[in-house]
């Protein structure tokens, strides 16, 4: 099989990496290893380029790197991705497909298809279902709708207002709060009260309940 196209591989699962570079060298391709100590030592390993299809997983090496984040650069360089990851979160297959991922193909299925889906994303052929794209998509743009209505309420907060917020979140009461600010009590007071009413709620617990219940984080 003679194809003008180079396969990097960045997988910091040294065996799996190792047999599939096996595989696809015997089918003629040339085949290089990420160096994964790093984001630019990863772009220089690969030198991405047009001609170069990269398997990418997407939880790399140590301190973990994801994986999402590298597709845009490799696009930006015509570089193709195929996701080969373990992954179960399909937000984030759809995220490494928003990206510009090609396809994916999960660790967990049998070798005989990673190695059928490559060789086709050599070939130039499709190595995702329109429909399963649209599907992920959809699930991606509905999931990003349901966190900024959860958000919503906590986008009104003044700083100060999440400033008191975070501290309550941490079992900090008005009093202390206010002795280590150097401000009245009734300032923090009054703070708490903007953060409840914002928040529709009728308490300091519930506030911070509601806070923990939509993962929102301050700033």
């Amino acid at each position: 099989m003679t194809v003008q196209q180079r396969i990097g591989i960045a997988e910091d699962h040294l065996l799996l990496a190792q047999s599939v570079g096996f595989a696809l060298r015997a089918e003629g391709l040339h085949v290089a290893t990420a160096d994964l100590t790093g984001e630019d030592p990863f772009f220089d390993s690969l030198r991405p380029g047009p001609d170069l299809l990269v398997l990418l997983d997407l939880d790399l090496g140590e301190p973990l790197v994801d994986g999402v984040r590298l597709i845009p650069r490799l696009r930006a360089h015509a570089a193709r991705v195929l996701v080969v990851s373990g992954t179960t979160d399909r937000l984030r297959i759809a995220a490494a497909i928003e990206a510009g991922a090609i396809g994916y193909v999960a660790k967990h299925k049998a070798f005989d298809l990673l190695l059928k889906r490559v060789l086709q994303a050599v070939r130039g052929e499709k190595v995702l279902d329109d429909c399963e794209r649209h599907e992920l998509l959809r699930a991606l743009r509905l999931s990003r709708q349901e966190t900024e209505r959860r958000m919503a309420p906590f986008q009104q907060l003044t700083p100060k207002e999440s400033l008191v917020l975070d501290e309550l979140a941490h079992g900090k009461s008005v009093e202390s709060i206010a002795s280590e600010w150097v401000v009245s009590e009734a300032t923090v007071r009054t703070q708490v009260r903007g953060v409840l009413t914002k928040l529709d709620v009728r308490s300091q617990l519930a506030a911070v309940a509601k806070a923990r219940a939509a993962g929102w984080r301050s700033s």
